[in-house]
């Protein structure tokens, strides 16, 4: 990831308060030493004067020094442990500067009128005491450089000044050995001063870098363990959490992860676009993280799916799962839209179903799987049967793969009858699972399964193909179920033209039924292929009529040929006064359309008749007929003609 820079501002200002604070640091603690120095060079004055000036001068002066001074330095000892804000330190140096200005004004002419009075001895050494007093205090002044000057300016400046311009050639060797190191001094103190720039400016820098590396550290960490879309932790957050949660070392308590799945879902981002769905995401996590609250932890793991960590038992795990599903079913008001969904939760609890990780996440998986296929809107909790129903797929799935590829799956056909006359008018091709072990496995197990693992397509254009042949010399309809996940396949109607095409088979004779869920999962898909089907010839049935989202404006999406009455209405209408009117009010819709009706599960000739009245065209079932392999069915022809 690539460094963002400090804007340069932003460092001249830090480079700035470093440097006050550093040389309010460094006065704080050599400016008390400063006044000491002072106060001996003082005495030492007075003493080299004593004897030769009034008492005025030789004790009064130096004591008034000695005073102020002590002030200052009792000033700046109070300051040993005090840092105050940067903005405040300009003003303590501005009256460090006053005051070294001052003093050294005060010292330096308190030493010229007494080296005036003084004899040559006298006058060298209080030379040389102005002086070397001027010097260290430049010295421990070197956090201020101009202090510093200001102190060899007004201390050592007039004293060195009479000594060039004396009559004593040796008192003028030594003013002009004074200029020379104060030149010196000045110049050490100006490239010390630098240095200490530099060294501040570096720390600045260094310490600048420090923080971009540890937002660095933060916004990679951030990305390893936080989803960046809602903000949520992540799979491998949740990973780590149970891990402690989990560990021999951990507290033990009990916990139960919920795993949740969106419903529907993947139609927003199909049909609105994936910032629809994104923003849709972030939505969720908001409303999941309110519903969970102070009692668990929420998680995105990817896609579409959740999870979540809360404490206690069971029932407590139940009622999270419960709100969420809860709170997923109300409406997502967006921008513009107003999305739909719904979520699945499926639940395993630690310790009582899984003491690791890993099976704690499989066995939660597969209560959400149980959640799913009680039909979305639900939450499961783990029990040990799951377990073993989900190995039990998992082997139909590895022995349905072998079976596809030797062609194990047969196709069966059960008669559609006119219900009036009684004549075989089609055939319902059903798929039929030819084990060799003899075990019998319905559709209503390995069809889901084969949806679910991307087997349906192979399966149902290899039985199609297989019963244009067994059938192509009947000349009699026949009909085949479409799964929903084929008709979201944009290639679906050329490969099953395809299959016509290579056995001859006429499209005219080729009836395909779909559910209503097949045009909710995917209207426009579905739409696209049956309409290239249609016209070709195909016919178009809707099956299942009145089990699933019946609406009209089905009807009127794709020109159907027939309707299919579910069996689940047929069985028990001879005693269910209100599953005999729907079957009237749909043969009554089915009327005023124009579209015949087919009746499934017929197994009593009084139900047969009932229909009839009722003035349904066609139906099947057992009454009729079993479903048949191609080699009873011809037997049944052959019988029928002779």
């Amino acid at each position: 990831m690539p460094k963002l820079p400090l804007p340069a501002g932003t460092l001249d200002s830090e480079r700035n308060q470093a440097i006050l604070v550093e040389q309010f640091r460094a006065l704080r603690k050599q400016v008390p030493l400063m006044y000491a120095m002072m106060f001996v060079d003082s005495a030492f004055l007075a003493f080299a004067a004593h004897g030769t000036v009034s008492p005025w001068l030789d004790l009064g002066i130096p004591a008034a020094l000695a005073l102020l001074s002590a002030l200052r330095a009792a000033f700046w000892l109070r300051r040993r442990s005090f840092l105050p804000r940067p903005e405040q330190i300009p003003q303590y140096l501005r009256g460090t500067m006053i005051i070294s200005a001052v003093l050294s004004l005060g010292f330096g002419g308190w030493g010229l009128v007494l080296f005036a009075e003084g004899d040559l001895v006298r006058r060298v050494c209080i030379a040389l005491y102005i002086f070397i007093g001027a010097i260290s205090c430049c010295y421990c002044l070197q956090a201020l450089p101009r202090a510093g000057q200001s102190v060899l300016l007004f201390g050592a400046a007039p004293v060195t000044a009479c000594l060039l311009f004396s009559d004593d050639w040796f008192l003028r060797g030594l003013g002009f050995n004074m200029v020379v190191v104060a030149i010196v001094v000045l110049w050490m103190t100006r490239t010390n001063h630098a240095g200490f720039i530099e060294m501040l400016t570096s720390r600045t820098h260094m310490a600048a870098e420090q923080l971009r590396a540890v937002g660095a550290e933060q916004r990679a960490h951030d990305l390893a363990y936080h989803d960046p879309l809602t903000g949520l932790p992540n799979r491998r957050a949740l990973a780590e959490a149970l891990e402690r949660r989990l560990a021999p070392e951990g507290d033990g308590a009990p916990l139960g992860l919920l795993i949740i799945d969106l419903d529907r879902f993947k139609s927003i981002n199909d049909v609105h676009g994936h910032p629809a769905g994104d923003q849709l995401l972030r939505d969720v996590a908001l409303r999941l993280d309110a519903t969970v609250g102070a009692c668990g932890a929420s998680y995105r793991l990817g896609g579409d799916e959740f999870a979540v960590i809360v404490d206690g038992d069971v029932e407590g795990a139940r009622r999270t799962a419960h709100g969420i599903v809860h709170a997923m079913q109300k409406p997502f008001s967006g921008a513009e839209l107003v999305h739909h969904i719904g979520a699945s939760v499926g639940i395993s609890l630690y310790p009582q179903d899984a003491l690791d990780l890993d099976t704690l996440m499989r066995r939660a998986d597969i209560a959400l799987y149980k959640a799913k296929q009680l039909g979305r809107g639900q939450h499961c909790a783990f029990e040990p049967m799951l377990d073993a129903e989900i190995r039990r797929r998992a082997e139909i799935e590895r022995e349905m793969r072998e079976a596809v590829e030797r062609d194990a799956f047969v196709p069966y056909y059960q008669p559609i009858v006119d219900l009036r006359s009684g004549a075989v008018v089609g055939y319902e091709l059903l798929a039929r699972w030819d084990r060799s072990d003899g075990a019998a496995i319905g559709p209503e197990l390995f069809i889901p399964i084969a949806e679910e693992c991307g087997l349906i397509d192979t399966l149902m254009l290899r039985l199609l193909r297989r019963a244009c042949r067994e059938t192509r010399d009947w000349e009699v309809p026949i009909a085949i179920n479409v799964s929903p996940t084929q008709l979201k396949d944009p290639w679906f109607s050329q490969k099953l033209l395809g299959v016509l095409i290579r056995e001859h088979f006429p499209a005219r004779l080729l009836t395909i039924e779909i559910t209503e869920n097949a045009l909710i999962v995917d209207a426009q898909s579905a739409q696209e292929a049956i309409e290239s089907l249609r016209n070709q010839g195909v016919q178009l049935a809707l099956d299942d009529f009145g089990t699933g989202y019946s609406s009209l404006q089905h009807l009127q999406m794709l020109p159907f040929d027939r309707l299919k009455i579910d069996r689940s209405f047929v069985t028990s209408m001879d005693r269910d006064p209100q599953a005999l009117k729907l079957i009237l009010a749909i043969i009554a819709l089915a009327t005023t359309l124009e579209l015949p009706v087919v009746a499934e599960g017929i197994e009593s000739r009084a139900i047969a008749e009932t229909l009839a009245r009722l003035g349904c065209a066609m139906g099947q079932g057992y009454l009729y007929g079993h479903p048949m392999s191609a080699a009873d069915i011809e037997a049944m022809r052959s019988a029928t003609a002779a």
